[in-house]
């Protein structure tokens, strides 16, 4: 478990499927979640779910559960992905499907905590992401966390109806360092 001011992060548990599956059924949501369909069924949620709370060295995945409010409040998840611990990276990932909690700086304390996890607990020196071009409050939100772009998949992704581009973003571990000071 990870404490945060607002937040705490912790292992995913079965209960999490049914709100899962609300989200990933949400057109507005799967809209900014890259390469996610429209619609997602059931068993492939509880799946997800499943995998999320197998030990990251059998899974490949670092998955935590997202709670508001003391822990009381499931409003989304956060991960590392496609750990390299050759090269010292991985992937990071962050959604928060309860609308309430969207655009209230709680996704900013989680990219900070993950960040803290990844290059302390972890000892990675890069962790990256892909985010679609048009989800501006989420770039902003990670350039403000320390992530930098590097590059662009054009017309990468099929959603909203049209092909979209995504950026490739990353923050190195002492650049992480520089914003500690």
């Amino acid at each position: 478990m990870i404490k945060g001011s607002r937040i705490v992060l912790k292992l995913s548990k079965h209960e999490d499927t049914i709100i899962r599956y609300g989200w990933f059924n949400d057109a507005e949501f799967t809209k900014l979640y890259l390469g996610r369909p429209t619609c997602t069924n059931y068993r492939q949620i509880e799946q997800e779910v499943m995998l999320a709370m197998e030990p990251a060295v059998t899974s490949g995945l670092f998955e935590l559960a997202v709670h508001a409010d003391d822990g009381d409040i499931y409003i989304g998840n956060t991960f590392f992905r496609k750990i390299n611990l050759l090269d010292s990276s991985a992937e990071f990932g962050i959604f928060l499907g309860n609308p309430e909690y969207q655009g209230k700086k709680f996704g900013e304390e989680v990219i900070e905590l993950m960040l803290d996890y990844g290059f302390q607990e972890l000892g990675l020196h890069r962790i990256w992401l892909t985010v679609l071009a048009f989800n501006h409050r989420a770039i902003r939100c990670f350039e403000k966390c320390g992530f930098r772009r590097e590059g662009v998949f054009r017309e990468a992704i099929f959603s909203g109806g049209i092909f979209n581009d995504v950026y490739l973003m990353a923050i190195l571990e002492n650049e992480r360092s520089k914003r500690m000071i």
